[in-house]
């Protein structure tokens, strides 16, 4: 079961869809049992968050919580991965700060929305793309012509 919520109001997202494609991604990423929620929230909620856990008074796109278990990042700047059958973690999305991105890059809400999603789960598999020489970035382009996101 392909756990996406919408808790805002404030922009129209094709949750169906949306679940659609996590199950898409899941099975390109090949996570088996592996779990993971997305949540989608309005600017002021991830606001909070992203001031809470980040220190950083203001919204953003995309947040990851990696359930870890403990693991420690690698000198490549990634985690371990999680075992088979565990749980990832949860990615909330900003579906303003989505339509705004979309609208900037000239492309629908909805496409900016399936990237985000991609982009926090592979947060959750343990890529950080501000440490890991682009090794993110890259994967993250392939991923998106693999899945029909460009």
């Amino acid at each position: 079961m392909q756990v996406v919520l919408n808790k805002q109001r404030r922009v129209r997202v094709d949750v169906p869809g949306a679940r659609r494609f996590v199950g898409r991604l899941r099975r390109t990423l090949r996570l088996g049992g592996r779990d993971f929620t997305v949540c989608l929230v309005d600017d002021p909620t991830i606001r909070r968050l992203n001031c809470a856990f980040r220190g950083q008074d203001r919204p953003t796109d995309v947040l990851s919580f990696p359930w870890r278990n403990g693991s420690a990042p690698s000198k490549s700047g990634r985690t371990r991965e999680p075992e088979l059958g565990a749980y990832l973690g949860d990615i909330v999305i900003s579906a303003e700060s989505a339509r705004r991105n979309a609208r900037d890059e000239g492309h629908p809400t909805g496409r900016e929305i399936l990237w985000l999603i991609l982009h926090g789960a592979l947060h959750l598999l343990g890529y950080d793309h501000e440490r890991d020489l682009g090794e993110m970035n890259r994967l993250e382009r392939r991923l998106r012509a693999r899945l029909s996101l460009d």
